[in-house]
């Protein structure tokens, strides 16, 4: 999903096994590189259907993520970066544009690195302004 101009956000309640063994609703969230919502839903249904597990898709939200950056590795969590870019128009006054960007990694000192080494590769005019860690388990 790099340079992609849609992102969905979907919410599934699942039911899963807790550490009992009984049956719990969960509330997992996912990215989804799509551009229409029914797209999103069909994907998300399909996360669980083959391990026959119950699950309803409960929302669907467009994203304000513009780029992921890395692509998930083992059971690493996502984070959300806010960039900032700072530009001034006619008038002389300066205005900063804020976008989003998903990096997985094991912790915030790592997507910190991650994110610095994306701006280094030519968006040094950029500057990194947060990061948080998101509830997004996977993208599908």
């Amino acid at each position: 999903l790099v340079g992609s101009e849609m992102c969905i956000r979907d919410r599934l309640k699942v039911m899963k096994p807790n550490k009992d063994g009984l049956e719990k609703e969960v509330k997992e969230h996912f990215i989804t590189d799509c551009s229409l919502f029914a797209e999103a839903e069909a994907k998300g249904l399909e996360q669980y259907a083959s391990d026959n597990m119950e699950s309803d898709v409960f929302s669907i939200s467009r994203s304000n993520i513009i780029e992921i950056i890395n692509e998930k590795t083992e059971d690493k969590p996502f984070f959300k970066a806010t960039i900032v870019d700072t530009q001034i128009d006619e008038n002389g006054n300066e205005k900063e544009l804020k976008y989003y960007n998903l990096v997985c990694a094991k912790d915030l000192k790592e997507a910190n690195t991650l994110m610095e080494q994306h701006l280094s590769q030519g968006l040094s005019d950029m500057r990194l302004d947060a990061i948080v860690k998101t509830k997004i388990i996977d993208l599908i």
